[in-house]
């Protein structure tokens, strides 16, 4: 059986090779990386994150922004509750008060 070192070995010469760049070979890897990690945490991102050693905003940073990934983010990404447009207006004056300006 080889050793990890021996397999990376093995896959940076057949990438040299290719002429792959170092800047592929990192996107490359990074994004299978984190798509394996999303796999065995079943999408959820804070356990992801937890298992790749990376606070769960890095890892949604990247989920959104690595080119391999796109379209990836939106997927795991919760919907977004709507607040009713009664709750998101401004608060209501009483009758006789006024509402202070500069204080």
């Amino acid at each position: 059986m080889l050793s990890i070192d021996d397999r990376l070995n093995q896959i940076i010469h057949e990438l040299i090779g290719n002429g792959i760049t170092l800047g592929q070979a990192v996107e490359a890897f990074e994004g299978k990386y984190i798509l394996a990690a999303m796999a065995a945490n079943k999408n959820n991102v804070t356990q992801a994150s937890r298992a790749l050693g990376v606070h769960r905003n890095t890892l949604h940073n990247k989920l959104r922004t690595k080119s391999m990934l796109n379209g990836f983010a939106e997927a795991v990404r919760p919907s977004r509750r709507r607040v009713p447009a009664k709750r998101a207006a401004a608060p209501a004056v009483r009758p006789g008060r006024t509402l202070r300006s500069g204080r």
